[in-house]
């Protein structure tokens, strides 16, 4: 294995002898005991059952059983994760290739494509669960998520040029070119709602210059305690120019582990076309903290968790399908902003369509397409959107074809309490179609 990945180079296809090789950890598993290894959010009182689902730390997992009686397959992880480490782009043939750990993808200008769906990642850990070890397939580096904030004097105003640190140890590694993200966390909603991006200019004593005015405002009116809440920075480790095309992840289905399908964490300008991720028990496409994401032609292909874009700056979502069998399509949420999400269809969901939750703003939902939502709470109604917490957002020409329930609401708009009021602002709706919900829109202060 080692020698056919060495020979690899960038532009190559990736062949593999399936053939070849020795008996693998790749296994049909029992999975004993599960402990979450992301941070859950229960959030849809009334509404809703399902769970949110954001990345953090690992706090282990075990798994235990024996190899099923069955044939060798070869583990192809090790030279899938050669051919990617190369950069440049890693070309994949139509044929299935098994995973058991994540791939990372640490070069910028990285590309992936496949042949098509004929090119299949089908992925089962074999180890104990690992933060961005083995609880993901593909992934762009997670380091930025670790990153402890440092804090920000002063509130920021739109149009802004500059934003105050609070000692000389935060900036005195802060240099012309480098990305911060800003954020500001609620620890009552458990992370970030307000997140941009900003290029540093100069840094002139405890002030740091950005090339552009700031297009949002930020407060400082939340206490100060890091990665918990308030306004703070950290320098961004920019890996950008990541494209993934043209194959089909399957996440498998056993008792899975939330293991994510594809997660663009810290990332600038990533492109994903023509892919299609099935995850059993975890989040099919993910991202986290990147700017400029761009999501078309894709499927995004679920049971409890869905696909799910938090805190992440300057995103499209464009002809793609979700689908969700235990819970909401798709969502966008955490302070995620400047979007446009049309011309999607969620084929089939619970509880929830689609929702946009604590702070998400600045976008347009058009043309979308949400087929009849189920409900998996015993009495309990679904809605077709959820608009939560949310400012700016123009909502038109979509399609709601129903949902279940004896209070089941097509498009459910409202203000969200955490450590201060997530305000329901300049939501506008125009030509939806909404059939078959008892309420067609519910607007709650």
């Amino acid at each position: 294995m080692a020698a056919e990945a060495a020979e690899l180079r960038c532009g190559a296809t990736l062949e593999l002898n399936a053939a070849a090789g020795t008996p693998s950890a790749w296994r049909a598993i029992a999975l004993a005991s599960v402990k979450r290894v992301f941070q859950m959010r229960s959030a849809f009182v009334g509404l809703l059952s399902s769970t949110v689902v954001a990345c953090g730390a690992s706090d282990g997992v075990s798994i235990t059983g024996s190899p099923a009686v069955q044939p060798p397959v070869q583990d192809d992880t090790a030279a899938v994760q050669a051919a990617v480490d190369k950069g440049g782009v890693v070309s994949f043939s139509a044929r299935t290739y098994h995973l058991t750990r994540t791939i990372t993808i640490t070069h910028s200008g990285t590309v992936i494509v496949g042949a098509g769906p004929a090119t299949v990642f089908e992925y089962q850990p074999s180890q104990q669960l690992q933060h961005c070890a083995n609880d993901r397939v593909f992934t762009t580096p997670c380091t930025l998520y670790a990153t402890v904030p440092r804090r920000i004097a002063a509130p920021i105003n739109i149009g802004d040029t500059a934003l105050s640190a609070t000692s000389a140890a935060d900036v005195a590694d802060v240099q012309p070119g480098d990305w911060l993200l800003i954020n500001d966390f609620d620890s009552a909603i458990g992370d970030r709602v307000a997140v941009d991006w900003v290029q540093v200019a100069s840094v002139s004593g405890l002030t740091i210059n950005v090339m552009q005015p700031f297009r949002m405002s930020f407060t400082t009116a939340r206490p100060w305690l890091a990665h918990k809440s308030g306004l703070g920075f950290e320098r961004i480790p920019l890996i950008e120019n990541i494209e993934l095309h043209n194959f089909k992840v399957v996440v498998e289905r056993t008792p899975s582990p939330n293991t994510s399908g594809i997660a663009i964490f810290g990332a600038l300008n990533s492109k994903i076309d023509n892919v299609a991720v099935s995850n059993y028990n975890g989040q099919p496409l993910y991202s986290y903290l990147a700017k400029g994401i761009t999501i078309t032609n894709s499927e995004g292909i679920g049971a409890s968790v869905l696909s799910e874009f938090a805190s992440t700056v300057d995103v499209t979502i464009r002809n793609c399908h979700f689908s969700s069998t235990g819970g909401t399509g798709f969502g966008l949420d955490l302070g995620s902003a400047f979007f446009a999400v049309d011309g999607n269809s969620v084929d089939q969901s619970a509880n929830a369509g689609i929702y946009l939750l604590y702070g998400v703003h600045d976008g347009t939902v058009t043309e979308n397409r949400v087929g009849y939502v189920g409900n998996t709470v015993e009495g309990g109604s679904a809605a077709g959107m959820l608009i939560w917490g949310s400012q700016n957002v123009v909502v038109s020409d979509n399609y709601l074809a129903g949902g279940f329930g004896p209070a089941s609401i097509g498009v459910s708009i409202r203000s969200y309490k955490g450590e201060l009021l997530e305000p329901d602002a300049g939501v506008t709706l125009s030509g939806n179609t909404i059939d078959g919900f008892v309420t067609s829109v519910q607007e709650t202060p």
